[in-house]
């Protein structure tokens, strides 16, 4: 019989003894039994050596390839052909990223969609199933570190007839090393981009190709393209039409429409202009028709300092009972904040409008929009044109009031829109304090509310790469949007057994200990467009709370036996004393006026950030996938220049060009000790 999904799951994370009795032999005693016969497409001769690759890492056994074999002969075939065809399986009714892991007497066929645009890799998603369910291997985090192999030196595989569809089509998780904002934090560290590079490469690096895998996120089966268009799209106006039409563009409280000043590159527009709509509605139909597209973005610009057109036709377009909603005036001195409603019932009139031109021109077009900031309540007088696939900029952990507001939201959103997408920014939660944190069965209850409730594709900001303080919840996270309905606890024990062994129980109490403080913060801290405080997590990570999970990690260290496991529980302490050092320097500024600290005082902060400058100096070189340094230094630091702290503006040369051992930089460092499995 066929497996449904949700009993895959359950059967996948079952220990491998209890998954099948022992009925094929791909390997024994370290010895090829089984040849490798591909398919045709290029899709399959890739994940065929995929597969090799990850049989030889567990096993060191190296399986042979084949043109073909008799049905009688062990094989492991990888791709349709025709001898799959005989033995009944077929994978042209896969929906997109779908595959077919099946044995047929001693042959097993491992097959998968590899002709759908939408997700053309269900081929690879079956081998990398194949390797992390039934060869044991996982993949906690990106490079050696995280890649756990078991050595397997006989391998059997027992019947199986599993046929696995995603249901969510498209699974990103953006994920970024570099950008203007970390360089920003690299120059604040005194650090180029080049090193920065250099030390990811070298993070990164594992032996032979990643044991068959491509990279953490292809591993964990992310990607997908669901033809969804929603970037910032509004971006050229300012520049091509100001100087013509500067009545297309929001009036500011103060009665101007220049917006010179607050951000010309994200100005905000005046919506309610028929004009304004004519003009954007042609350049969207000839950028279509140029392009030969069927996907374009009407997306607000985001950010900026200019408001929302305050014109009483744009103001007249908005839900007199909409949601309360705050508004800022940036165009006066001191900056203030004033009362309004959602704005959303004039956006969805503006995208309406903007829809119907380009319809009628260019038809079966998909266009974007997002349900965002002061527009992210659901509308309660306009109803979306057929057109608008709608990409919801929701939920936060930071606070349990706008989560529930964000469920609340997208229940009546996937009522109303043609087609949802989620794009929240749930993993930026702490990446300016680059402090653990653990939300990951919050996320286990979303993104099984959202996927049962009109969810089709996600773009999830994003994936900074602090895996020693965030790395659980970026796994968990992958293996929801492969299957919602995933048990959040059954993945957490799987990735504790499996990464730390005979450690496995203090380490999940230490990422249950920080679940409990997260979910803590958020109980306490009202809806997220409310707060500005940078500093909810960091805050907690008290002496008594750190010494708390230090004494975890202490209990970890001593049960696991082998060094591969002692460098792991190391790479999760560089999170926590990181935390410590966070908490220590952030309370100092904030219990001290800049004005009235005492210059012993003074002196003993500044000692405290530069030890804290140091470490994360070193962090960037030597463990870069432990906490992004980067976006911290830019996001959180420059709370102490009032203090005269500037990073390398306020350290020596000699300091700067030396390591943290104080040894000039492009000395070598000892070679580490060759490492057990």
């Amino acid at each position: 019989m066929r497996l449904p999904l949700t009993l895959l799951t359950v059967l996948l994370l079952a220990p491998l003894a209890a998954l099948h009795a022992a009925d094929i032999a791909l390997v024994i005693d370290g010895k090829p039994r089984a040849v490798v016969v591909v398919g045709k497409s290029s899709s399959a001769k890739a994940s065929a050596q995929s597969l090799i690759a990850h049989v030889e890492r567990v096993s060191t056994a190296k399986l042979k390839l084949a043109s073909d074999v008799p049905t009688d002969a062990a094989a492991i075939f990888v791709g349709e052909s025709e001898t799959t065809r005989k033995l009944g399986i077929e994978t042209s009714g896969l929906k997109a990223g779908g595959f077919i892991m099946r044995t047929v007497g001693n042959q097993l066929v491992l097959a998968g969609n590899d002709a759908n645009p939408v997700d053309p890799n269900g081929m690879a998603h079956a081998v990398l199933t194949f390797a992390e369910r039934v060869l044991g291997v996982r993949y906690l985090w990106p490079g050696e570190l995280g890649l756990m192999a078991p050595d397997s030196k006989t391998i059997r595989v027992g019947t199986l007839d599993v046929r696995v569809e995603p249901m969510i089509a498209q699974r990103k998780m953006r994920a970024y090393f570099h950008n203007s904002r970390i360089q920003t934090g690299l120059d604040y560290l005194g650090l180029k981009s080049e090193e920065l590079a250099k030390g990811y490469a070298a993070a990164n690096r594992s032996k032979g190709n990643n044991g068959g895998t491509s990279d953490w996120f292809a591993f964990h089966k992310l990607g997908g393209d669901a033809g969804i268009e929603a970037g910032h799209s509004f971006g050229y106006v300012w520049e091509k039409y100001h100087a013509e039409h500067p009545e297309w563009f929001a009036l500011q409280p103060n009665g101007s429409r220049d917006l010179t000043k607050l951000g010309p590159e994200r100005a905000r527009l005046c919506k309610s202009n028929p004009a304004l709509i004519a003009a954007l509605a042609a350049d969207k139909i000839a950028k279509l028709k140029k392009s030969g597209e069927r996907a374009i973005s009407l997306a607000l610009n985001d950010g900026a300092s200019a408001t929302f057109c305050q014109c009483e036709k744009c103001k007249a377009l908005d839900a007199p009972d909409g949601r309360a909603i705050t508004l800022w005036d940036r165009s006066v001195s001191p900056e203030r904040e004033f009362p309004h409603v959602s704005l959303t019932d004039r956006h969805v009139w503006f995208w309406n409008q903007l829809a119907g031109r380009i319809t009628r021109e260019v038809p079966d077009v998909s266009l974007g929009v997002y349900a965002y900031s002061v527009y992210k309540a659901p509308p309660l007088r306009e109803r979306l044109h057929p057109s608008l696939t709608v990409g919801f900029v929701g939920i936060s952990y930071k606070s349990d009031a706008e989560r529930e507001d964000a469920r609340k939201d997208w229940i009546t959103w996937s009522q109303m829109a043609p087609r949802l997408f989620w794009r929240p920014n749930l993993l930026l939660m702490a990446y300016r304090e680059g402090v653990p944190i653990n939300f990951a069965h919050k996320m286990g209850e979303d993104v099984r509310l959202f996927a049962e409730r009109g969810l089709v594709a996600t773009d999830i900001a994003s994936c900074t790469h602090s895996w020693a303080t965030e790395g659980l919840n970026y796994y968990v996270l992958a293996k929801l949007l492969w299957d919602p309905r995933a048990d959040v606890d059954a993945i957490i024990d799987d990735y504790c057994s499996a990464g730390f062994g005979a450690a496995a129980a203090p380490v999940k109490e230490y990422f249950t200990r920080i679940e409990a403080m997260t979910t803590e913060v958020a109980r306490h801290t009202p809806a997220t467009a409310q707060t500005k405080d940078l500093h909810l997590a960091s805050r907690r990570y008290t002496p008594a709370f750190t010494a708390e999970l230090a004494a975890l990690l202490d209990q970890a260290s001593a049960a696991g036996n082998d060094t591969l496991i002692q460098r792991r529980i190391a790479f999760l302490r560089i999170g926590l004393d990181f935390a410590r050092l966070q908490h220590q320097t952030h309370l100092f500024a904030e219990n001290h006026d800049p004005k009235t600290i005492t210059a012993a005082a003074r002196d003993e902060l500044l000692a405290f950030q530069q030890r804290k400058w140091l470490t994360m100096r070193r962090i960037a070189r030597e463990q870069p996938l432990a906490i992004n340094v980067g976006c911290v230094a830019w996001g959180s630091e420059n709370a102490f220049d009032a203090f005269g702290f500037k990073g390398a503006a306020s350290v020596s040369k000699q300091i700067i060009e030396a390591d943290e051992d104080g040894r000039p930089i492009g000395n070598e460092r000892p070679t580490p000790k060759k490492e057990t499995k």
